[in-house]
């Protein structure tokens, strides 16, 4: 289903009869405020179950993987730029999955940005070759229209170009997609998606009851 779709059967919603008292239009940006709203709180559910039972397959469900060329390799070392931001999840648990195009079975590790130095002092390098990646801001370009993010990939082979592109399974913001771009929503999920934006429409807010008098 795509971000508009969603969106239009919203505003359906709210212009037909079963509105009832809620009847009313309302402007796309309003639903797709309320649609980020829905969207990150079902996925953090999805996480917090996954903390719980100790299962995090669920997530996958939401996911999509993307093919992305390496940039340039100097020494064991070279930069991913990602088509999407990853959505912001405990334990960067946005990036669900980084491997090898060409090989699927070559899973990366992720690693922290101050494990290097840990990993040098234990000399696990001679022990472990298996890639890493780290999420880091976009360095190489920036400006608009440029990707935000980056992975900085490590200890690839010695070989430049052995592993020329990667496959990134990423949980992306639904804020950050365009209209018409494909939404990645498990089983009947879109509908489930559908009625938490009108319930959380639905809602009145409290009113104001704040003293607007000056004070003398």
């Amino acid at each position: 289903m795509k971000k508009q779709n969603i969106v239009d059967a919203v505003i359906d919603w709210f212009e037909g009869d079963q509105a009832g008292d809620r009847k009313g239009k309302y402007h796309p940006e309003i639903v797709k405020v309320h649609l980020s709203d829905a969207f990150n709180q079902t996925v953090l559910n999805a996480w917090q179950n996954g903390k719980k039972f100790s299962d995090f397959s669920q997530l996958d469900s939401w996911s999509k993987t993307y093919e992305i060329e390496m940039e340039t390799q100097v020494g064991l070392v070279a930069n991913a730029l990602l088509p999407f931001a990853p959505m912001q999840l405990p334990d960067g648990a946005g990036i669900r999955q980084v491997a090898d195009h060409d090989d699927t079975s070559n899973v990366f590790a992720p690693i922290e940005a101050t494990a290097n130095v840990v990993f040098a002092e234990l000399d696990v390098d001679a022990m472990d070759s298996t890639p890493t990646y780290r999420l880091e801001q976009n360095s190489l370009s920036t400006g608009a229209g440029e990707e935000s993010h980056m992975l900085k990939i490590e200890r690839l082979p010695v070989t430049v170009g052995e592993i020329a592109s990667i496959d990134v399974m990423l949980i992306v913001p639904i804020e950050e997609m365009d209209d018409y771009d494909d939404i990645v929503i498990p089983g009947m999920a879109d509908d489930i998606l559908v009625r938490q934006v009108i319930d959380l429409m639905s809602k009145k807010q409290a009113p104001d009851i704040a003293n607007d008098k000056v004070i003398q």
